[in-house]
């Protein structure tokens, strides 16, 4: 059975996410986010958007800010779903204003523990392990993060959000040459998802179906623009 894990559970794009990635296969699925109530939420949501496909379902309350809480969580986590995902799916932020030396350092430190550490922690877990497996079973390995217009376009008033999500791009972009790209046996990528996302024009639904035609297209490609 396929296996799925996404850092940084909540309503929007990661519950889109898991709910279509259960429709293809992906029958066990972990999620991790900082509250338990909130992955008390999304189990539900997923259970009953999908009431006849037995779904196992294991739930994580972590700081991902935590690197040691963030590798225990992860190693029971594997415990729990009978070894390491097939598909990895990063969607940890903290979006919030920030204004230009009104911020604190303190704050962009925090931001970064989110959006750049964590991942490495996860990537450091699982990437060895999926380019050694690589498409043993039929199915490539994916390790896949929500990234946004932001790395080119800095917004001011979202300084700290921009310039961590600029090092995080650049760190996937680092994997995937390691990684991913043509030929190589994990597809490493970017979701870029370049503007809000709404109920209509880009929503969560949209950003996941283009998310999942990008990964089963298997080119390699490092990133798809939504």
């Amino acid at each position: 059975a396929k296996s799925l894990l996404i850092v940084g559970a909540g309503p929007g794009i990661a519950r889109a996410v898991s709910t279509l990635l259960a429709s293809k296969g992906y029958t066990t699925i972990t999620l991790l986010a900082r509250r338990a109530s909130q992955l008390a939420l999304e189990r539900e949501a997923l259970l009953s958007l999908h009431p006849h496909l037995n779904l196992q379902i294991h739930t994580f309350p972590v700081d991902i800010t935590d690197v040691p809480a963030l590798t225990s969580a992860l190693a029971a986590a594997d415990a729990a779903a009978g070894g390491p995902p097939s598909l990895v799916f990063f969607n940890a932020a903290r979006v919030m204003p920030s204004k230009l030396f009104a911020h604190p350092a303190e704050e962009i430190e925090f931001d970064f523990k989110v959006t750049v550490l964590a991942l490495y922690a996860v990537a450091g877990r699982y990437l060895p392990g999926m380019a050694e497996r690589g498409g043993a079973g039929g199915e490539r390995p994916g390790f896949i993060v929500t990234s946004s217009a932001l790395p080119g376009e800095p917004e001011p008033e979202l300084f700290a959000l921009s310039l961590t999500k600029a090092a995080q791009k650049n760190l996937v972009r680092s994997l995937w040459l390691v990684y991913g790209g043509p030929g190589r046996g994990v597809h490493v990528g970017v979701v870029n998802v370049a503007g809000a996302v709404d109920g209509e024009g880009r929503s969560p639904a949209m950003v996941a179906r283009r998310l999942w035609e990008w990964y089963e297209a298997g080119e390699g490609e490092f990133e798809v623009v939504v």
